[in-house]
């Protein structure tokens, strides 16, 4: 067994994402906002690589914030696994060549999986009201999740899809 060279740079990435989740994310809180590098981080790679999109990242990263936070165990996990396995599939029947839908699929992914994170605070009987979920947690944290996301799609891609050139891989064009 190898670990090739994209393996490395999405483990190497990994850890990046999870040392800026501990250190500046809660340095960087803008209006009750806390940003979530991991999320921004598993939905980039499954854009990026689609075909190589598993779940195992997804669920320890999610795990990792799980764990760091304070919200329910596994809540983000699930949600993780759940919306990289969807922006993968989603970007792998709309891709399109431009930098357009990958864009679109990290918007929708984030706000989605903030708005479930919200809603699941709610069924499990945390005091949040389903306004606060939604104006005071989920929109302004999905707009900062895609302001990094947005900040690491095209350096994951130029990272990730340099190496596939050579064995003949379609890559994303970044117009």
């Amino acid at each position: 067994m190898t670990i090739e060279r994209e393996d490395l740079i999405v483990a190497i990435g990994a850890v990046v994402a999870v040392i800026l989740q501990l250190i500046v994310a809660p340095n960087v809180i803008l209006f009750q906002a806390v940003p979530n590098f991991l999320l921004a981080y598993v939905l980039v790679v499954a854009i990026a690589r689609p075909r190589e999109a598993g779940s195992v990242l997804p669920f320890l990263l999610g795990l990792a914030y799980d764990l760091l936070g304070t919200g329910p165990v596994g809540g983000m996990a699930l949600l993780f696994v759940i919306a990289s396995y969807l922006a993968a599939r989603a970007f792998t029947v709309l891709d399109n060549d431009t930098l357009f839908m990958p864009l679109t699929i990290l918007v929708v992914a984030t706000f989605l999986v903030e708005m479930l994170y919200g809603g699941l605070l709610i069924l499990l009987g945390l005091p949040v009201s389903p306004l606060d979920a939604l104006l005071y947690r989920a929109l302004p944290c999905a707009l900062y999740d895609c302001v990094f996301a947005l900040i690491m799609y095209p350096v994951m891609v130029r990272l990730l899809v340099g190496g596939s050139q050579d064995r003949g891989l379609r890559t994303p064009h970044l117009r």
